[in-house]
């Protein structure tokens, strides 16, 4: 089980490195909700992952800037394909070297307050792929 957590946990770091895809976020203290299910174990519902983190302006134009405190040492080397802005909504796929080999699909909307999303994966756990589905939200609390 701690390695799906580790998997959860570099989802979102990762998928957001590319920078510009949300131009409109407000800089401030933001408040960041990760919820993961794995598909083959129905039961496995562990607590969200909630951080908080302050943007400065300039972080506010690379949504990785929200997202760096969940990164992950078992993810690198993230390569994106597919990847396609509609408004401030940003689709990618993506793949990752390092122990779990991270391959995911995902779709996250920003506005200047809220962000919300869903990034469906595949990881090398052990030798098996395991399929992950994350639900990621985040929402601004105000000044830093």
């Amino acid at each position: 089980m701690r390695a799906l957590w580790m998997i959860a946990a570099a989802l979102p770091a990762a998928a957001f490195s590319q920078p510009g895809a949300a131009a409109d976020l407000s800089p401030g203290l933001w408040e960041i909700t990760l919820e993961t299910r794995v598909a083959a174990q129905p039961g496995f519902a562990p607590a969200p992952i909630r951080l908080r983190q302050c943007l400065t302006a300039a972080d506010a134009r690379d949504p990785s800037a929200l997202l760096g405190g969940v990164a992950n040492p078992g993810a690198r080397g993230c390569s994106y394909s597919d990847k396609s802005y509609s408004g401030n909504t940003f689709r990618f796929s993506m793949q990752c070297d390092g122990s779990f080999g991270i391959k995911s699909r995902g779709e996250v909307t920003f506005s200047a307050e809220t962000m919300n999303g869903t990034i469906s994966a595949t990881a090398d756990v052990g030798g098996k792929k395991t399929e992950l589905n994350n639900k990621i939200s985040a929402h601004r609390l105000g000044g830093c």
